[in-house]
Protein backbone atom coordinates (compact mmCIF):
# COMPACT_ATOMS: atom_id res chain seq x y z
CA UNK A 1 0.00 0.00 0.00
CA UNK A 2 1.24 3.56 -0.59
CA UNK A 3 1.91 5.72 2.19
CA UNK A 4 -0.72 8.49 1.04
CA UNK A 5 -3.72 5.40 1.28
CA UNK A 6 -2.17 4.47 4.54
CA UNK A 7 -2.49 8.16 5.94
CA UNK A 8 -5.52 8.92 4.42
CA UNK A 9 -6.97 5.25 6.00
CA UNK A 10 -5.71 6.60 9.08
CA UNK A 11 -7.41 10.12 9.22
CA UNK A 12 -10.71 8.59 8.51
CA UNK A 13 -10.09 6.10 11.56
CA UNK A 14 -9.73 9.01 13.59
CA UNK A 15 -12.17 11.53 12.43
CA UNK A 16 -14.59 8.09 12.79
CA UNK A 17 -13.55 7.44 15.90
CA UNK A 18 -13.77 11.06 17.24
CA UNK A 19 -17.36 11.75 15.65
CA UNK A 20 -18.15 8.13 17.93
CA UNK A 21 -16.78 9.36 21.48
CA UNK A 22 -18.76 12.91 20.93
CA UNK A 23 -21.88 10.42 19.98
CA UNK A 24 -21.33 8.46 23.41
CA UNK A 25 -22.99 10.21 26.05
CA UNK A 26 -21.24 10.78 29.23
CA UNK A 27 -21.90 9.44 32.48
CA UNK A 28 -24.37 10.89 35.26
CA UNK A 29 -24.68 10.91 38.65
CA UNK A 30 -26.98 8.12 40.20
CA UNK A 31 -28.71 10.79 41.99
CA UNK A 32 -30.61 13.96 40.41
CA UNK A 33 -30.26 15.92 43.31
CA UNK A 34 -27.94 16.47 45.87
CA UNK A 35 -27.60 17.59 49.57
CA UNK A 36 -25.05 20.86 49.88
CA UNK A 37 -22.36 19.88 52.23
CA UNK A 38 -22.38 23.04 53.60
CA UNK A 39 -25.99 24.35 54.30
CA UNK A 40 -27.27 20.95 53.33
CA UNK A 41 -30.08 22.13 51.04
CA UNK A 42 -31.89 19.57 48.33
CA UNK A 43 -30.46 20.92 45.49
CA UNK A 44 -30.40 19.32 41.57
CA UNK A 45 -27.25 18.97 40.15
CA UNK A 46 -26.17 21.33 37.18
CA UNK A 47 -22.85 20.76 34.85
CA UNK A 48 -20.39 22.20 37.72
CA UNK A 49 -21.70 19.26 40.43
CA UNK A 50 -21.49 16.53 37.04
CA UNK A 51 -18.13 17.56 36.53
CA UNK A 52 -17.19 17.73 39.58
CA UNK A 53 -19.25 14.19 40.22
CA UNK A 54 -17.17 12.66 37.36
CA UNK A 55 -13.45 13.57 38.66
CA UNK A 56 -14.59 11.62 41.81
CA UNK A 57 -15.40 15.12 44.19
CA UNK A 58 -17.21 13.48 47.53
CA UNK A 59 -18.71 16.78 48.55
CA UNK A 60 -21.00 18.84 46.27
CA UNK A 61 -22.38 22.58 47.01
CA UNK A 62 -24.80 24.18 45.91
CA UNK A 63 -24.72 27.51 43.34
CA UNK A 64 -25.28 30.16 46.71
CA UNK A 65 -22.37 28.33 48.64
CA UNK A 66 -20.07 28.25 45.82
CA UNK A 67 -20.71 32.01 44.84
CA UNK A 68 -19.78 32.23 48.55
CA UNK A 69 -17.07 30.36 48.61
CA UNK A 70 -15.48 32.01 45.35
CA UNK A 71 -16.09 35.47 46.88
CA UNK A 72 -14.05 34.38 49.89
CA UNK A 73 -10.59 33.55 48.02
CA UNK A 74 -8.76 35.99 46.63
CA UNK A 75 -8.55 38.29 43.32
CA UNK A 76 -5.98 35.99 41.79
CA UNK A 77 -7.43 33.04 42.86
CA UNK A 78 -10.51 33.49 41.90
CA UNK A 79 -9.64 34.77 38.23
CA UNK A 80 -7.94 30.57 38.05
CA UNK A 81 -11.28 29.04 39.07
CA UNK A 82 -13.31 31.04 37.31
CA UNK A 83 -11.14 31.21 33.80
CA UNK A 84 -11.09 26.86 33.54
CA UNK A 85 -13.67 27.24 30.83
CA UNK A 86 -16.86 25.30 30.32
CA UNK A 87 -17.64 22.13 32.30
CA UNK A 88 -17.30 20.51 28.87
CA UNK A 89 -13.64 20.71 28.76
CA UNK A 90 -11.04 23.18 27.52
CA UNK A 91 -10.74 25.98 24.73
CA UNK A 92 -10.68 23.41 21.67
CA UNK A 93 -7.11 24.61 21.12
CA UNK A 94 -6.14 20.76 20.15
CA UNK A 95 -8.66 20.98 17.56
CA UNK A 96 -7.43 24.08 16.06
CA UNK A 97 -3.80 23.04 15.61
CA UNK A 98 -4.99 19.78 14.75
CA UNK A 99 -7.20 21.30 12.01
CA UNK A 100 -4.29 23.47 10.80
CA UNK A 101 -2.42 20.27 10.83
CA UNK A 102 -4.42 18.28 8.42
CA UNK A 103 -5.58 20.97 6.20
CA UNK A 104 -2.13 21.13 4.45
CA UNK A 105 -1.73 17.39 4.51
CA UNK A 106 -5.41 17.07 2.84
CA UNK A 107 -4.03 19.59 0.75
CA UNK A 108 -1.10 17.80 -0.22
CA UNK A 109 -3.11 14.78 -1.00
CA UNK A 110 -5.38 15.81 -3.19
CA UNK A 111 -2.21 17.70 -5.17
CA UNK A 112 -0.59 14.14 -5.31
CA UNK A 113 -3.70 12.53 -6.95
CA UNK A 114 -4.53 15.17 -9.23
Amino acid sequence: MAPETIFGIAVIVVAVVTLVAKLVPKRQPPEKFFKCSRCHTLTRHNNRTIEAWRNGKPKFFCQACHANWLRSRPPQERELFSSRGSASGGSGCLGVVVLFTLLPLGGMLLWAYA
